[in-house]
């Protein structure tokens, strides 16, 4: 027969135990802090990759720009080990819509912008938190890319300096504002017979924001992070080529390293229209790290980008 007071102190391990992240659906709800949850930006010029700067940019003149349709399988969830599959979390399922635009300003020098819009998203209650709203502009892009070296002039390599910054007028609701965000980096390419290679690493700068206070785990802190990216494009079709591009960011104030593995088929429809499809998973305990990812667009260009 159980005794009291071993009872008792069964009940009194179990309330001290750390509470689930899910644990609590009832009661108040407050906002979240304020941070974009997006970590995707898209290439708007997209020379060799959709999502990975090779270090070369627009010709003169040229402009190119796309309209994309973005789902992402839960961006916003709280774990200590990676653990693909479904699951729950303050934001689930989001779908996205994204307009970039590339200009060739100089035969050095792009010019491009990315405007997302958040069409829908929806996840669980979170112990005192809510899923943020549906729907809203999320952080727009502006970026400026300037060549340093150039395999057309002769160089070995394509080597580019690149400085994005977004536009604090996102929205705060739908969980897609940041104070500030800067995105500086380095950029390398090779263009060979029938492929490209590409590369960057850069430094993403913005606030940072302890969230242990809404999952109870130590390393789900957002804050200014290194950031790597690597591709590898086909080359060798005149119509249909792929792609596959790596994605990592390494955190710098707290939290925990997330990557992404991203497969692209881009088919060029006419010589101003390509066409394209590219996703994979996310890889990492990162909460703002989806477990998968998919992306479909169209980009029009004045003339054939690649």
């Amino acid at each position: 027969m159980l005794r009291p007071a071993s009872v008792l102190a069964a009940v009194a391990a179990l309330f001290s135990l750390p509470l689930s992240a899910h644990a609590l659906e009832s009661g108040p709800k407050g906002p979240l802090p304020l941070f974009d949850l997006q970590r995707l930006r898209l290439d708007p010029g997209a020379l060799g990759s959709l999502v990975v700067g090779t270090g070369r940019t627009l010709a003169p003149g040229q402009l190119r720009v796309g309209l994309n349709y973005h789902y992402e399988q839960l961006p916003m969830h709280f774990q200590t080990r990676w653990e693909p599959g479904e699951g729950t979390g303050l934001v689930e399922n989001k779908m996205t819509a994204h307009l970039t635009l590339g200009y060739g300003v100089l035969s050095w020098l792009e010019v491009g912008a990315e405007l997302p819009f958040i069409l829908m998203q929806g996840g669980k209650p979170t112990l005192e938190y809510a899923p943020p709203k549906t729907g809203g502009l999320a952080t727009p892009w502006l970026s400026a890319r300037a060549a340093v070296l150039r395999q057309s002039l002769g160089a070995p390599i394509n080597v580019a300096l690149e400085m994005t910054a977004g536009l604090p007028v996102g929205s705060r609701t739908a969980q897609a504002y940041e104070d500030y965000a800067w995105h500086p980096r380095l950029q390398l390419g090779y263009v060979g017979e029938g492929f490209q290679v590409g590369g960057e690493a850069g430094v993403f700068l913005r606030k940072r924001q302890d969230l242990r206070p809404v999952s109870y785990s130590e390393g789900d802190i957002l804050g200014n992070e290194l950031r790597f990216g690597a591709t590898v494009t086909s080359r060798g079709g005149e119509v249909t080529r792929g792609e596959v591009s790596v994605l990592a960011g390494v955190p710098l104030q707290g939290g925990q390293v997330g990557a992404e593995l991203l497969i692209a088929i881009r088919r060029h429809a006419l010589s101003s229209l390509d066409l394209y499809v590219m996703g994979g998973p996310g890889v990492g305990a990162g909460l703002d790290t989806p477990t998968f990812r998919f992306v479909a667009g169209l980009s029009w260009a004045t003339s054939k980008v690649d």
